[in-house]
């Protein structure tokens, strides 16, 4: 095995396989990791940023539509052949992930605040993450988790475009608090 570099992991990956520390299998459920330059986007329903530390990577969930668990997300991530392999530092589990193919780019990300209304929603609704990786999407807010392709119909639904001097995502204007990448909409 050798080492992966943050960098190594731009795209969509999915997961075909996680051992538990029962030594229980599943290498059946979709499950899929949308990994910017530092943002990434999980289908199981969290998003945030990937932080590394020599062979050991930490998803912090900046959003989460589950409660915290007893550890962060930390793994020792190698490479096994065309094989993420992730082994828990805090928790006893394997996973390996494959990527997708297809192209990388564009690639950027925009952390965002809801301009404020009279209706604003509740505080959970008012921060977003919206990634973009080649011809693929992960969007974040709320109770809010998803990933999916530019172009299909959760992306039209999050019609994003400019509003004056902000962005404008699933009818909603919001400030761009931080990015990264060439944003280009």
């Amino acid at each position: 095995m050798t080492a992966v570099l943050i960098d190594d992991c731009t795209g969509l990956w999915r997961r075909t396989l996680l051992v538990e520390a029962d030594g229980s299998r599943d290498d059946g459920t979709d499950v899929v990791w949308l990994q910017g330059i530092s943002a990434y986007v999980d289908s199981r329903g969290f998003a945030g940023v990937l932080t590394q530390r020599g062979e050991v990577f930490e998803w912090r969930r900046d959003f989460d539509v589950q409660p915290p668990g007893e550890f962060p997300d930390v793994g020792s991530v190698q490479w096994d052949g065309d094989t993420l392999v992730e082994r828990g530092v805090h928790a006893d589990y394997v996973e390996h992930w494959v990527r997708d193919g297809g192209p990388v780019g564009p690639c950027w990300a925009v952390w965002l605040a809801r301009v404020p209304s009279p209706a604003t929603p509740s505080a959970a609704d008012r921060h977003g993450l919206l990634l973009r990786v080649g011809g693929r999407f992960g969007w974040a807010c709320g109770e809010r988790v998803e990933v999916g392709a530019v172009g299909d119909s959760a992306w039209n639904a999050l019609d994003v475009g400019t509003s004056g001097p902000h962005l404008r995502v699933g009818g909603v204007r919001w400030d761009v608090q931080r990015s990264e990448g060439d944003v280009n909409l």
